[in-house]
């Protein structure tokens, strides 16, 4: 009881101190997974978040793929009421060129849009009650022990603020620094029509740290390349123009792309704090990337939930031990791993070890 006493008294005086502000339990700043499936998660709690983006839902530029056994973790990604396909093999392109087809023992790999799949899991988060402020956030301080999160419209006292706004995340460069731009990667592509019915694809390119990939995703298809390394962009697009004038030029072009990526290098990355008494960072913000494949969709799904566990459990800092408990190991040991992979022999036999998983985590 005395404990509940000094919150309320102390909740009173951070209100009076900002009077003029207004007061916000729970802020996520980004709208895409990572955010709207944590506002999902506290809103089925009863704990109803409020969502700041002026932006999503959009077509993220990035490849759009769900792995196999996602569906396990996320029962509702069975029954997507989106354009998207769905294949219960992929094939992989080693570098000597030798075609290998991964088979999957149980669901199915999904390629979606973006655009439609961000604006599925914020519609989701809504109904069940959360709210949506579509402003930029331009400022982040903490002020009496809570935040003071400010837009281009107002200012607001947040007691616990979610930093889930991407790569170069604002929240993060405000609490513990932006990412390093060592620790980033870059992809280019197109989003074409014309590949609807082909295999979903990906070709690796150890000269170039990454892999080119053709994602069906419904209604359309995306067609693009990625590497570990930023300065390669110029030698990116060039390899993938070439790639469309050989051996698919009929294609329809609807738009491109540019993106930089969480592509994390160095181990320590992944072991500094991304989580205090009241504030937590998710998603791209939290480079929670498969540092190898540049996988990130489950991640980010992962990321909101328990996220959302531990605000529910009013103990945010608890998501440090968490995170790294449930799936840190595996990305720690891609960042160790890494530098070998995309060695031209042992990326053959990194090709012939996923085909007898029959599994593949690429996305």
């Amino acid at each position: 009881m005395k404990g509940s006493i000094v919150t309320f008294i102390a909740n009173k005086w951070v209100y009076y101190k900002l009077r003029r502000t207004a007061v916000i339990e729970v802020a996520i700043v980004g709208a895409g997974p990572a955010g709207s499936y944590c506002a999902y998660k506290l809103a089925e709690k009863d704990i109803y978040p409020s969502i700041f983006d002026y932006s999503h839902p959009r077509e993220k530029p990035c490849g759009g793929l769900v792995p196999a056994g996602a569906q396990e973790f996320f029962p509702f990604l069975k029954a997507l009421p989106i354009p998207h396909s769905e294949r219960s093999s992929m094939t992989l392109i080693a570098p000597s060129g030798r075609r290998l087809t991964l088979s999957f023992r149980k669901d199915k790999i999904l390629g979606l849009s973006r655009l439609k799949f961000d604006q599925y899991l914020l519609d989701m988060a809504v109904n069940e009650g959360a709210d949506l402020i579509e402003e930029k956030v331009i400022g982040l301080e903490r002020k009496y022990g809570w935040w003071k999160v400010r837009t281009q419209k107002q200012s607001y006292a947040v007691k616990t603020v979610v930093g889930a706004d991407g790569v170069n995340s604002m929240v993060r460069r405000n609490i513990i620094g932006s990412l390093s731009k060592k620790d980033k990667g870059v992809c280019f592509g197109y989003f074409v029509k014309g590949l609807e019915n082909e295999d979903i694809t990906l070709k690796l390119l150890p000269d170039k740290k990454g892999y080119m990939w053709i994602i069906p995703r419904g209604a359309d298809t995306s067609l693009g390349i990625g590497s570990s390394e930023i300065w390669r962009h110029p030698e990116l697009k060039n390899e993938l123009n070439t790639f469309i004038s050989n051996f698919c030029p009929q294609v329809e072009k609807i738009s491109g792309w540019t993106a930089l990526i969480p592509n994390v290098k160095d181990p320590k990355t992944f072991r500094n704090p991304i989580a205090g008494s009241n504030w937590i960072l998710i998603g791209d913000a939290a480079a929670h990337v498969d540092p190898i494949s540049g996988s990130g969709i489950i991640y980010a799904l992962l990321d909101g939930e328990l996220a959302a566990e531990v605000i529910a459990e009013d103990n945010p800092e608890v998501f440090n031990k968490l995170w790294m408990d449930t799936y840190g190991q595996p990305l720690l040991r891609a960042t160790k791993l890494r530098g070998w992979v995309y060695k031209r022999p042992l990326l053959e036999v990194y090709c012939m070890y996923l085909k007898v998983q029959n599994a593949t985590t690429f996305a």
